[in-house]
């Protein structure tokens, strides 16, 4: 007998599970792959190669487990957060958010590379990328670690801690600017990451883990995010009664008019004891 080979043209059940075997009788069964891997599906059915990737950035710790969540407000405003030990970082169009320019006067020929940057207000291990720096245009583009900071200049390292030699760089002349990458401070520690869950609701998102306070990301513009504890409210949940108070029914017999003594009035109404007497 001829073998048939049947013409599949819609990928919208996309892979179901090995249970599911044989199930002919569903109607997502004709539409549906045993392994649908490294394909986009389409909504009108079709499928195709996903899209490569693009190197935008070392993450802030390559030594370290780093987790990526998305952030999507709208169609047009969608970031990337990058979650690494105790801190975030925004990204968004190919590249870091950034926070604003350090005009930039002078860079000496030195090792290491000294930046001069009136009132930077930089500190040791921050994360800049400068540009538009006449003359000495190897440094244009590139990230690197502040180090040894005073409060007009700073040193250059590279993201290793290795001092930047530009001794052989062409000399400055002019221009440029420093900016430092945009972070935000969490208590989430590298080994957290994880076992983060979250939800999204327009500008905010809600983060929880079992060793935290849930958490909340505001964003009110783009280099604003905030993240404090979240504050219940209208709810049941009042701190847990942890006092010795017992309650005592004056009888065990089935009927009215029992009576419940309390041991002591703490953890009743504020410590007021019961206003009302009920009977059951």
């Amino acid at each position: 007998m001829a073998r048939v080979a049947v013409q599949l043209t819609n990928f919208t059940g996309g892979e179901l599970s090995p249970r599911l075997d044989g199930r002919n009788d569903l109607a997502k069964y004709a539409s549906g792959c045993a392994t649908l891997e490294n394909l986009v599906v389409y909504p009108h059915g079709s499928a195709a190669r996903r899209p490569g990737t693009n190197f935008v950035a070392e993450v802030a710790d390559s030594t370290k487990k780093t987790r990526l969540i998305p952030f999507e407000f709208s169609t047009t405003q969608t970031y990337m957060l990058e979650f690494s030990n105790l801190k975030i970082r925004v990204f968004k169009d190919n590249g870091a958010v950034l926070e604003g320019n350090k005009t930039i006067s002078a860079i000496t020929k030195a090792n290491p590379a000294v930046v001069t940057a009136t009132s930077h207000g930089y500190e040791n291990g921050d994360e800049v990328l400068i540009s538009g720096v006449g003359g000495m245009t190897e440094v244009n583009g590139k990230r690197f670690l502040v180090a040894d900071k005073t409060t007009n200049t700073f040193e250059l390292q590279d993201k290793d801690g290795v001092d930047i030699n530009s001794s052989s760089f062409t000399t400055y002349t002019s221009g440029g600017v420093s900016n430092k990458v945009f972070e935000i401070t969490t208590p989430y520690l590298e080994a957290e990451l994880f076992d983060l869950k979250f939800a999204q609701s327009a500008d905010v998102m809600y983060i929880c883990h079992p060793n935290h306070e849930a958490e909340k990301l505001s964003r009110t513009g783009h280099t604003s995010w905030t993240l404090t504890d979240v504050d219940f409210i209208n709810g049941p949940y009042l701190d847990t009664n942890i006092s010795t108070t017992t309650l005592n029914p004056g009888s065990h017999t089935v009927g009215t008019g029992v009576a419940l003594v309390a041991s002591a009035v703490t953890g009743i109404n504020s410590g007021s004891g019961f206003v009302s007497t009920v009977s059951r």
